[in-house]
Parts: structure tokens; sequence; C-alpha cells
């Protein structure tokens, strides 16, 4: 009887012992599933949500008591039952998840997509994901992704589509993964030589994928709260992993509140989460704190980020969208929360669609400028045009076809952007052109200054090379691919004893002035820029100076004037679709064949150029490559115009879409002391005579036809 009575303590000290082994030891973080295992693995979590959480609250008196009693395991889990039957999901403007449910099957089984690769997650030897992955490439974009969680939303709509628990249980995991496995970086982490030191620091100098502002951002704005309350009464989402979300919002919505962005997209995307964390979720005592302060950062961003024209500062059509859709959600969250926004900023909110509208292209895609990808926006313009009552917009996206025409354009001017969009009608043959001779931009920079880009005829003729990869980030070398793309070397742009641009100034004070530095009229378009900053690896003087003239429904006549005081090689580039097949004949580009639209190109001036064509070169730099989104790039036509001149030079280009037949163009240009005077003939059609002034005169630009 003893020994049985010893054997039988002994089972039952081991079955405590080896319990509490289960939650003592970090491995064991995926059997922790109820309020008393959480407590056992890491009752901070517990004590710290405890204190978050504002129990002065009438609705949360029970929970309050029992707290007070010490009967902390009980309260949690009134705490837990309280939120299984509270829905604040009526403040998340949802963005409506497309169903996907191979994707949702692909990420039960560990593979996520990121833009247009799967990819399957490691797993650490306890189970977990490796959350610091960047992929094979080592790409810290991929990285960034996984932390932002948001490919959870497609379990979401997954599960609400078909029922199926499994998608629950995928949830449940990977969101307790994550949680479990990120408390708030500790004192000493290296986050924090980027988030307080005076020193330059990013993110990418210290390998930091999991803790950005900009995640902890998207998180809040995007994932926590929308995956929070639709999965919110399923038993599968376990006791433990809510409690690790609520104590994961605490910690995050302190860490933006510390230490967001100023003046940046990221401040909207740090803020938007902010706000709904403090909207969705009253119960935490900063909670109104949150919100307020998210919505005055906000009102303060939107015109410290966004010009007087309606075009964001960092001068690139996809941040563009990513800040304006982040001040419009935090807009349409407090509206739905009963506290409207400020008049003032839903109009700003407008400018920004109102830029989207008047630069689209033709075929409804949007400017490749700076980091963007060719996006088709007619719908997200559609939509605006409809909450803002913008008939001009509907007009500008179906080409004609309904809505009511504009009273402004086809051919616009953003002055603060130093953005000339220049057009011969809303229709989609239109030809369309793109001029930049604004500022650098604050934020995801190409050396781009005086490019241009066309399109005719519904298709991209001449064309910004786009971006492709954001590995080596800060790079401008055309020997590494993110420098290339960013680079002079991808732009219709002069290259300069083979160096491109530097930096220039990346923030204007005042407007360019219509009169002075364009004009429009019913006959042509006039626009003047000049880019004053040199060249990387270059001395001396080398200023660039370009003006362009757009004789409606004919062509472009380009005009480039290069201050030097020294002998300089230039090689001027002209970037093609990577479809249009050209050739070179006589010095001129010409379609290869007759297989549509395309761009012909003549050189006018003195100047002996030597015109090649390069396609997908990779020695000794890159050259001829387009990357119409992120992650895919293809080879393009680019035709390279060589010289060495001896001294200060003008000389010009006559840019002509075609349909089909090349037309029989006889020009002469002749060089003045401060104007050139450009004739051209084309076919039987009556000379057209032209005077544009080397520099910026716009009183002496004549047309005569």
């Amino acid at each position: 009887m003893f020994i049985q009575s010893v054997l039988y303590s002994l089972l039952i000290l081991f079955f405590v012992h080896f319990n509490q082994e289960n939650f003592d030891n970090p491995s064991n973080w995926n059997k922790v599933s109820s309020v008393e295992d959480l407590w056992k693995y890491d009752p901070s979590r517990i004590r710290s949500l405890i204190s978050a959480i504002n129990l002065q609250k009438p609705e949360l008196k029970d929970i309050k008591i029992q707290i007070a009693k010490g009967d902390t395991i009980k309260g949690t889990k009134l705490l837990v039952d309280y939120f299984r039957n509270h829905d604040l999901s009526d403040v998340i403007n949802n963005t409506n998840n497309a169903i996907d449910i191979n994707s949702a099957n692909s990420i039960c089984q560990d593979s996520v997509t990121f833009g247009n690769k799967t990819l399957k997650i490691p797993r650490n030897i306890d189970g977990s994901w490796k959350w610091n992955y960047t992929g094979i490439e080592k790409d810290d974009e991929i990285g960034y992704s996984l932390n932002s969680l948001r490919y959870l939303n497609v379990l979401l709509s997954a599960w609400q589509n078909s029922g199926n628990e499994k998608y629950v249980k995928a949830f449940d995991r990977i969101m307790k993964d994550w949680t479990i496995h990120h408390k708030l970086p500790e004192a000493g982490d290296r986050i924090y030589e980027v988030l307080l030191d005076d020193k330059v620091l990013d993110y990418r100098d210290i390998g930091e994928v999991e803790w950005r502002t900009i995640q902890a951002g998207q998180r809040l704005g995007e994932v926590f709260p929308q995956v929070f309350f639709g999965f919110r009464d399923q038993d599968l989402f376990s006791p433990a992993t809510l409690l690790l979300m609520l104590s994961s919002i605490n910690d995050q919505a302190g860490f933006l509140r510390k230490f967001h962005k100023v003046g940046h997209n990221w401040t909207t995307m740090e803020m938007n989460g902010l706000a709904l964390a403090g909207l969705a979720f009253p119960e935490f005592k900063d909670s109104e704190m949150w919100a307020n302060y998210a919505l005055e950062v906000m009102v303060k961003e939107i015109n410290n980020q966004v010009y007087p024209d309606g075009v964001q500062k960092e001068l690139s059509t996809k941040t563009q969208i990513v800040a304006l859709k982040r001040f419009e959600l935090v807009a349409e969250h407090f509206k739905l929360a009963n506290h409207p926004v400020p008049d003032f900023y839903n109009r700003r909110i407008e400018e920004m669609y109102n830029y989207l509208a008047y630069s689209l292209k033709p075929d409804g895609h949007q400017p490749l400028n700076g980091d963007s990808d060719n996006e088709d926006l007619r719908d997200l313009i559609l939509e605006a045009a409809k909450k803002f009552n913008r008939h001009d917009w509907t007009w500008i996206v179906s080409n004609g076809t309904s809505g009511r025409i504009p009273q402004v354009g086809p051919t616009v001017t953003f002055p603060w952007a130093g953005i000339h969009i220049m057009r011969n009608s809303w229709d989609s043959q239109a030809q369309w052109s793109f001029f930049d001779s604004g500022p650098y931009g604050t934020g995801h920079q190409h050396r781009d200054k005086l490019n241009i880009s066309i399109n005719a005829f519904g298709k991209d003729l001449l064309v910004d090379g786009g971006r492709y990869t954001h590995e080596d980030y800060f790079s401008f070398d055309p020997k590494v691919w993110r420098g290339y793309f960013r680079s002079s070397f991808s732009h219709n742009l002069i290259l300069v004893d083979g160096n491109g641009q530097n930096a220039s100034s990346e923030k204007v004070t005042k407007p360019l002035e219509e009169g002075i530095d364009y004009l429009s009229n019913s006959v042509y378009d006039y626009a003047f820029g000049i880019f004053k900053d040199g060249y990387e690896n270059v001395e001396g003087k080398a200023e660039h100076s370009r003006s362009v003239l757009y004789l409606h429904h004919k062509y472009w006549l380009v005009l480039d004037n290069f201050e030097t005081d020294r002998p300089r090689n230039l090689e001027v580039l002209w970037h093609y679709e990577p479809n249009c097949e050209i050739k070179i004949s006589d010095n001129k580009v010409v379609p290869a064949n007759n297989n549509g639209a395309n761009l012909l190109i003549i050189p006018m001036g003195n100047i002996e150029w030597e015109a090649k064509i390069v396609k997908g070169q990779t020695e000794p730099y890159f050259q001829g490559w387009f990357s119409e989104r992120y992650g895919t790039k293809e080879p393009n036509p680019t035709v390279i115009y060589s010289a060495s001149i001896s001294k200060s030079s003008t000389f010009a280009w006559l840019l002509i879409p075609i349909k089909n037949n090349i037309p029989n163009i006889n020009f002469q240009l002749t060089e003045l002391t401060d104007i050139v005077n450009v004739s051209i003939k084309q076919d039987s059609q009556s000379t057209v005579n032209i005077t544009l002034p080397k520099n910026k005169e716009v009183t002496k630009v004549k047309v005569k036809l």
C-alpha cells in the first residue's frame, strides 16, 4: 500500500513537472491555447494587457471585480468572453479582399505569395516561422511583406466564403506564432539606432525586417482589427491568441505613437494603424489619445506632404496612391466612428485624386515616374468620381463615353510638381506625353529630371524604365539592377562623359508660372526645364536645359541646350516600349515593320551623332531594360545617340507617333544666338515653322502653320 502511495505521488509530481516544463520551455509555444496556458507560459503578457485596459468602463465592471479580488485568471477569461461578444468592426472600412482559395490553401501549407512569387516559409526547430526570412535572393521586401501579415486577410476571406475551419486553424497558428515571438524590441536592440540616434541609419543597415514602423502601421491598419473581429467568435481562434493579439495591439500602438515618421508616405500608414487601433479598441486606456493624435498628425501631414496642385511630394505615382488611400481610410474610419474630419482634409483628398485622373494615360494606366508600376487606375478613379461627384473624371477614364467633358485640358500642368501632361484629346487613341521639369522628390526618387514619356494610339511608345527591385535600395549604380532603374541610364535623358545626373533639390517653395515656364493654347503646348545640379564624377560646368513643344495631333519637338566649359562626350537615350520594333535608317529611328503604332525619331542640328540600338545589355553596365511592375523586367530597345562636343551645343529631336506608314519628312534647323528656327514639312502638308528659345524666354516661342 505504501509503495502504491509513493508511486501515485511520483506520478502526480511527474505530470505536474511535465506540464510545468511544457510551458516553461519556449519551444512549446504552439501548445499555448487557454488562458491558463498563457499564464503559465508568459504571465507578463496578461499582466501588461490588464494594466492597459480601462477597467473603469461600465461594461468591464465584472472584469474589474475579479481583478480586484486577485483572481487574474477569472478576470482574464471574462475579458476573452467580452471580446468574443463585442463587435466594433463597423468602424472598419474593410478593403474587400478578393477570395483566393488557392492562396489560402498555400498559406495553410506555409507558402505565402509576395507579388508574383509564392515562397515556402522555412520553420525553426520549434515549429515557428523564420520571421527574418528574405528568400533565396535575400530581398528585404520579402521580409517586410512577411511581417506585415496582410496575407492573413486571405485566410479570413476564404473562411467566410467556404466555412472551412482549416483557415481558422491556420490563422490562429500564424498569428500566435508572430505575436508570441514579437514582444517590443528590448532596450539595446539595434533598431533604436535607427529610431533614436542622430546618425543616419536605415533598417537595411542593421538587417531589420520585423519591426519597421511602416509594418506596424500596416498590421494595425490593415490586419489586426480586420481578422480580430472577423474570427472573434470562433472557438478555434484560441483565447491565448486573442489575448496575445490584444497585448500586441497595445504594444504596437505605443511604439507607433513614439517612433512614427514625419513628412513621408510611411507616416500615412503608421497613423492609419494608430487611428484604427484607437477607434476599434476603445477598451484601452490610451485609445482616445491614439486616435486623436493620429488625426492631428494626418491633418498636418496632408498639407505637409501634398503640394497645392494635389501631387504628393515624393513624386511617385505609386507612392501617391499609397499615401492617398491611407489619408482616405483615416477619414472614413473617423466618419464611421461619428467623428468626421475637417472639410479641408477631404478637399485635399479630392485634389490628390484629381492629379491621378488628369495625369492618366489614354489607356487608363498611371505614369511610370519614380518608384512606380504600370497600373490600371480606372476602377480606382471611377469609384472616387462617384464619391466626390466628379463627372469630369468619369469622362477621362471612359475616354469620353460617359460623364461630363472636363472644363480644363486635355493638356494640364501641375505647377508645383513640375509635371506637364500634354495630350490632344480624351479618347483612347489620343497622343499623350509626360514631361518632368520639377524637383527631385522627397522619397522613392529617380534621377530623371527632364525625362519625357509618350503614349499614342493606345500604346506606350517612349517609356520610363520602372523600378524592378528594392534590393540595393539606395543605389544609383547602373551596374546593379536597382541602381540602373533609378539612375538616368533608364530614362530618356542625356549622359555626360558616361555619367548620369546627381541628386537635385527635393522640394520647391513656389510653383512654375504659366506664361513664363510653360504655356498651352489651342495649337500647341510648351514647357521648359533645366537641370543645373551636375553629373556624377563630372567636373566643371555641365547644364542641360530642355524645351518640349507639342504640336497638337502631330508631333513633339524637343530642344536640348547643353552648356559646358570643356569638351564632353554626350549620349542621348531614347527607351522604347519592349514590343516596339525599330531600326536605324539614315541616322533616324524608324519602325522595323508596319505592325502598329511606333515612334519616329529624327535628330536635328549640327551634331554628328553616332546611333545604335541596345537591348538587354548587362556589360559593362545595364542598359535596355524595362520593368512594368515590381519584380519583373524585360529587354527593351534603347537608342543611344553618341557624340563628342568641344563647346556648348544646341540640338533638337522630332518625335512623331505613327500608326502604319512612315511619313516623308523634310526639315531644316537654323541656330541663332538665343533661338532656333525649325521648319518641318510632313508629306504634302503645309510647312510648319517653329521658333524656340534656347533658354526660358517663353515670349519667343512661335508656331506658324
